[in-house]
């Protein structure tokens, strides 16, 4: 093979002459040279020639605060959405160990004990799990009415 050969071309008798011209066209179209006769042949080379005289974008001056407005406006809608359903599964958990007291009564750690692997142990981390989720909850609600009562006087 000589040395302008298609690097890239796995087959021995592979067709060197699609390849050199495509090259000769790519840096005809770098250099801005008008004699690119392969632009019909080549997509590549008239995506590369329009994207080197791509139209200018006239935006609007304040498009970047309008799209922070956006953003922000997207967040807090998110955030919203997201605080219902905790909110909404907090509900569901405590009125789910509502009933799981009333249908078990004083024995529900006797029988949660029974049924998780680890028997009491597991119940007892179980219980410490949930204190600690409670926990940072209530420090989160009051956090929260904390800095409502800063920012409101």
């Amino acid at each position: 093979m000589n040395c302008h050969s298609n690097p890239h071309s796995n087959s021995p008798g592979h067709e060197d002459a699609p390849w050199q011209a495509q090259e000769r066209a790519r840096r005809a179209a770098r250099e801005g040279s008008a004699d690119v006769d392969v632009d019909a042949d080549f997509g590549d080379l008239r995506v590369a020639r329009a994207l080197r005289q791509a139209p200018p974008i006239d935006l609007p001056i304040d498009f970047a605060a309008r799209v922070a407005g956006l953003a922000r406006a997207q967040a807090t809608s998110n955030s919203l959405f997201e605080q219902r359903l905790l909110r909404a599964l907090m509900i569901a958990f405590g009125l789910s160990a509502l009933a799981t007291v009333a249908w078990f009564g004083r024995s529900w750690p006797a029988e949660l004990a029974s049924v998780l692997p680890g028997g009491s142990a597991a119940a007892a981390w179980s219980l410490a799990a949930g204190l600690c989720v409670l926990a940072n909850w209530a420090f989160a609600l009051l956090r929260q009415r904390g800095q409502r009562g800063v920012t409101s006087t």
